[in-house]
């Protein structure tokens, strides 16, 4: 499915989303199907998102666009919404644009395989995870672990969404970079170059 996106019109309230020319967003006309993301990835807009995923995919099988922009955030947000985004039977394509860094880029790459999308002038950014403790030495040990076990959650949703090499990931985890649409695509972090 090709998708144009000089048809999509995001506004900033994301109960009013909407397409000049729907047939050619969705396949079926139904550009409210679409979820901005902007911003942070906290638990509060992972909550909106959800439910927004929950109601769509409710409301029939068709395909629901995930519209994602922001320098990343929460990852155990974020794991909650690749979660529902699994879960639900309707298929949940990625559009990134701006910058997509961190936890966000990770969502895009998490979508529909060989539907996820990025604005040419967008770039992607993947980093090792990071995170603050405090407390006594247990509680930082614990904290750690925990860390660890969500960095190894990250790279195996990444592993399993690129099908790269874990070296070659690991590479490109550790050097952040922010690369360009055409070279998200070359690494198969996303299918599809919009224009």
């Amino acid at each position: 499915m090709k998708m144009n996106v000089e048809t999509l019109n995001f506004q900033s309230d994301p109960k009013v989303v909407a397409g000049t020319s729907p047939k050619e967003v969705l396949p079926n006309g139904r550009p409210e199907r679409i979820i901005p993301l902007f911003g942070i990835v906290d638990a509060g807009a992972v909550q909106r998102v959800n439910e927004m995923l929950l109601a769509f995919a409710n409301d029939g099988n068709d395909p629901i666009v995930l519209h994602v922009s922001g320098p990343g955030g929460c990852v155990a947000s974020g794991l909650s919404l690749i979660d529902v985004m699994r879960h639900v039977r309707a298929p949940v394509f990625t559009i990134g644009s701006a910058v997509v860094a961190s936890m966000a880029a990770i969502l895009l790459v998490c979508g529909e395989p060989g539907y996820r999308y990025m604005l040419p002038p967008a770039r992607l950014m993947l980093h090792p995870t990071s995170g603050q403790a405090f407390g006594r030495v247990s509680e930082i040990e614990a904290i750690s672990r925990f860390q660890r076990q969500m960095s190894l959650e990250l790279e195996h949703l990444l592993l399993e969404a690129t099908q790269m090499k874990p070296k070659r990931l690991k590479e490109l985890i550790q050097a952040e970079s922010f690369l360009t649409a055409r070279e998200a695509q070359r690494l198969n972090l996303i299918d599809h170059v919009l224009s």
